[in-house]
């Protein structure tokens, strides 16, 4: 009898490892214990803080910070106990009930005294003593009993599975020694940042528990958005840097663990439209500080906020690559077989699901630091879908396509330009040059169609290509890239620009032309030749208007 009691704990992680699991069902029971956790802590301390914006931000910080330690666990489990992803996750997401329990135990202990859960805040020379001590002494301030609490059961849960997967005590304190040391410096995470990014201009041992404070609890100005109360301040700041270290992580596990997939995905992700796009909100972002005269540092918040629209834009990017690529399934199976679902790497399922967590992160990404920016990319995903799949499938009628393709282009540019300006608007773009884009684009963008004539031809996808032929295609192409240049000088009024104008807009135009007759410039790279004079083009523009 007392043998199976004491086996018991083991059978039921071996039932855990091998129930039947899905990744819908895995994500509902993820998010499910996220806001059980956030209605926890809210309830407890009487909804203080109940505007939106604190309880999105919030929310979305937990979200990204426990999510980013699944998957670092989750790593740790398999990299030293060899157990497979799927039992790995299952303990895991079982094991994660455990994040509900902190705020009970501090209000069960603490009760009605004022406490503060967050992070520990030490500096340099104090971070060993804590790490020996357990984070020391002040449990009603930083790392509270509830987080102790919490930390220590996780220790000993991981200790007990690493000895029941095993059966070795050193192999199981050494996995616990280091998950505790991998706990520690995600409780002390804002000291460590704060450590590094100020050590360097005043010395590591320097920088004290004020400076912390300063750096991550003062109001969060992002670009043009302030975010002013403290606790909102601190979830801004910690979730930037949580969501690039979480896509570094799910990069790097896809990688390893679904190589062909990853590098199939990978192969497609369209690189000069990428560039493109960055290449917009820069610019974007460019044209509001000329005609606004706004002014903010470019620091390391500021850095961080570019960084993690810039992955907002380009998730934007790919979630309607994989619209477009369903859309254009048959077509690419004769002009793209390199492309996932041609070569069948992913399953229509699989696919899909990527598409979807591309456009829902890249939703939250955009939102955390500006929220018109969400809405921006929501419409751009709309207009993708439009484009792209059925019913509508406007991609199939000439100019309306190329004018569809240039709206969704200049609402990456205003996203730049209103998240640089004080107003957060488009006011205070000229209307001729709004006009000047979406005429240039539309004009212009039919060049990415040269590479899929043969499919659209097959297909009914009623490109100029198409319509006209090939050589009187790229004769049309050419000459509305021409326009365009020679357009800009007029629309803008600086006739300073007519030589560069007629120059780069020749240029265009016979690289168009004589795509595919050599080697370097073919009907699939023209695009990178045709952006790069274009960028050359908006720089003397900048110049001079």
């Amino acid at each position: 009898m007392m043998k199976k009691i004491l086996n018991y704990p083991f059978i039921l992680v071996e039932k855990i490892e091998n129930y039947p699991t899905s990744f819908l069902f895995w994500s509902i029971s993820f998010l499910s214990i996220i806001f059980s956790r956030v209605l926890v802590e809210n309830w407890l301390s009487g909804m203080v803080n109940n505007s939106g914006d604190y309880f999105f931000h919030h929310v979305y910080y937990t979200f990204v910070f426990f999510l980013l330690v699944y998957l670092i666990f989750l790593g740790l489990v398999y990299r030293f106990l060899k157990v497979p992803i799927a039992k790995a996750s299952n303990v895991l997401l079982f094991g994660y009930l455990l994040i509900i329990t902190p705020p009970i135990f501090d209000y069960l202990i603490l009760g009605d005294k004022f406490y503060l859960s967050f992070y520990g805040i030490y500096g340099l020379e104090e971070m060993i003593k804590r790490f020996l001590t357990f984070f020391g002494d002040s449990p009603d301030f930083g790392v509270t009993y509830g987080v102790r609490i919490e930390i220590a059961l996780t220790v000993f849960l991981i200790f007990f599975y690493g000895y029941a997967k095993t059966k070795r005590w050193i192999m199981s304190l050494s996995l616990a020694l280091l998950a505790y040391t991998i706990l520690f410096v995600l409780g002390t995470f804002p000291s460590w940042i704060a450590i590094i990014i100020k050590g360097f201009p005043a010395g590591f041992l320097n920088v004290d528990e004020i400076q912390i404070v300063q750096m991550f609890l003062s109001p969060a100005d992002i670009f043009s958005r302030s975010v002013g109360s403290f606790t909102n301040a601190l979830s801004v700041k910690l979730s930037m840097i949580y969501s690039l270290l979480l896509t570094a992580v799910i990069l790097a596990g896809s990688y390893f663990h679904h190589k062909e997939k990853f590098i199939s995905f990978l192969g497609n992700i369209r690189p000069v439209q990428i560039i493109y796009h960055i290449g917009l909100f820069v610019i974007g972002m460019g044209l509001g500080i000329k005609f606004t005269d706004v002014f903010w540092n470019v620091d390391f918040f500021n850095i961080l906020g570019f960084l993690n629209l810039a992955l907002a834009i380009i998730f934007a990017w790919l979630a309607s690559v994989v619209a477009n690529d369903f859309g254009d399934e048959r077509i690419d199976a004769i002009t793209n077989k390199s492309r996932p679902l041609s070569q069948k790497t992913f399953s229509k399922g699989q696919y899909a699901a990527i598409g979807v967590l591309l456009f829902i992160f890249s939703l939250l990404l955009s939102a955390a630091i500006n929220p018109k920016v969400a809405m921006i990319l929501a419409a751009y995903q709309a207009l993708a879908w439009l484009y792209s799949m059925h019913p509508f499938r406007l991609k199939r009628i000439p100019l309306v396509a190329s004018f569809l393709s240039a709206i969704t282009t200049i609402l990456v540019l205003f996203s730049g330009f209103m998240v640089a300006t004080t107003d957060q608007n488009i006011i205070d773009i000229p209307t001729q040059l709004i006009w000047l884009l979406i005429f240039s684009f539309t004009l212009s963008l039919p060049i990415k169609d040269l590479k899929d004539i043969e499919g659209d031809k097959k297909y009914g996808v009623f490109t100029i290509p198409v319509i006209f032929g090939e050589y009187w295609g790229k004769i049309i192409i050419g000459s509305g890239i021409f326009i365009s240049y020679i357009s800009s000088v007029f629309v803008l009024r600086e006739f300073r620009l007519v030589f560069w104008a007629i120059l780069l807009g020749g240029i265009s135009f016979w690289i168009v032309v004589l795509s595919g007759k050599n080697k370097r410039i073919t009907n699939r790279n023209v695009i990178w030749w045709a952006i790069a004079l274009v960028a050359i083009y908006a720089g003397i523009i900048f110049r001079y208007i």
